[in-house]
């Protein structure tokens, strides 16, 4: 099938475009491995790309073609305003080159990612432009979800008649967690919950990781600093843990100085936080898998079900990687996978610090779990295992 593909991707040679480091984001390694796993199971994708938001110039339309060992992936960008919060105008400069471009180029099958965004554009405004082509829902981040937990969702009317606009008109599902794959009136779906990519298969080992006698326990926290992410509740939780800790986070760092600073002071003397700045995912993998002993999870509740929220694709990388994982309830999957994971309550600091001595205490057996979660993500969750259940998904939905 020729498959359109909506998503904020964003290649390298955009980014050199736009003046800044080729350092992708975890939703355009998602997409990327989506596609390749697409293209492995006998597709053709093209993928649309509102493109970036913080390179602070315009910048012409432009198709990007990039070699993987499954084919040519191609990207088309539209016309970019890239600035802070121009992404409603680049939105709308998609739709009409979409437009445009289906007047010489027809898909079989449209491939949205999410919804809508915070600006309530995004994915569901172009369901209207692929009429006769099968429609797909990449469902990644859930539309009702809530910024704190206990908060109203904002927009709630608005959102409710998008979301009944766009699962109206989707043909089959992709689905980031149970919860949300259950939840919607679809027929056709597919558990998504996370792609491993070469960068990740190709620098992890079956190395039996050990504590190090009188050394801290090194705990890692990949992705960002932002509140949601609850890198703060780490912190936070070592105040209530006795062995001695390093907590090692990848983020902006003046951003995470200003939210952590006083709970880093009152930490007890035995434990460290350090703090480095994005690096390249290849490199970061790397670092993960020869330095950590224990990986984190600690994405905040988004005050809806759980299980309905998404599933961070760093758990899977983290599964990848053979390490002990503490994680909270967003990084919840199925019962083989969950199995394997040290889980905490809610954003309770006294849960997660219990959760981090169980670790300790019994730390090869929890290798050994984390050895066999391994497993599971290396045989289901590659490109090419997505690829083998994409094929039965599509026999499906061509049906």
């Amino acid at each position: 099938m020729k498959i359109a593909y909506y998503s904020c991707y964003l290649g390298p040679k955009m980014s050199e475009m736009c003046g800044i480091s080729y350092k992708p984001a975890s939703n355009t390694l998602k997409t990327q491995g989506m596609a390749r796993a697409l293209m492995l199971a006998g597709h053709d994708v093209t993928i649309y790309s509102p493109g970036c938001n913080f390179g602070h110039k315009v910048i012409p339309s432009y198709t990007e073609k990039i070699e993987f060992p499954e084919g040519k992936l191609t990207i088309k960008y539209p016309k970019q305003y890239s600035y802070p919060k121009f992404t409603p105008i680049n939105d709308i400069s998609l739709y009409f080159f979409i437009r445009k471009e289906l007047k010489y180029n027809k898909y079989d099958a449209f491939v949205y990612y999410n919804i809508c965004d915070n600006a309530l554009l995004g994915g569901y405004t172009h369901i209207s432009q692929f009429k006769g082509s099968k429609i797909i829902l990449e469902y990644e981040d859930n539309i009702f979800m809530k910024e704190l937990e206990g908060e109203k969702t904002n927009f709630g009317w608005i959102k409710n008649k998008i979301y009944n606009y766009a699962i109206k008109r989707t043909d089959g599902l992709f689905a980031v967690c149970y919860g949300m794959y259950e939840n919607e009136p679809i027929c056709h779906k597919m558990l998504t919950p996370g792609i491993i990519n070469d960068d990740v298969v190709d620098n992890v080992t079956n190395r039996i990781n050990k504590l190090r006698k009188g050394q801290p326990v090194r705990i890692f926290l990949a992705g960002g600093g932002e509140y949601y992410k609850g890198a703060d509740l780490l912190v936070k939780s070592l105040k209530y843990v006795q062995p001695p800790c390093e907590l090692h986070f990848f983020t902006n760092k003046e951003y995470f100085y200003k939210v952590a600073t006083e709970d880093i002071k009152e930490l007890p003397s035995q434990h460290k936080v350090v703090i480095h700045d994005y690096i390249p995912h290849e490199e970061l993998i790397e670092i993960l898998d020869c330095e950590a002993d224990i990986l984190a999870n600690s994405t905040r509740s988004f005050g809806i079900e759980p299980q309905t929220a998404g599933f961070p694709s760093k758990m899977m990388e983290y599964a990848a990687l053979g390490r002990p994982i503490i994680s909270s309830e967003i990084g919840r999957l199925n019962e083989e996978f969950d199995a394997n994971v040290t889980y905490y309550d809610k954003e309770d600091v006294c849960s997660i610090a219990a959760c981090i001595e169980e670790i300790i205490e019994h730390y090869d057996e929890k290798v050994q779990l984390s050895m066999n979660l391994q497993q599971i993500a290396l045989n289901q969750y590659t490109i090419a295992g997505t690829a083998e259940k994409m094929k039965k998904f599509f026999a499906e939905l061509n049906k």
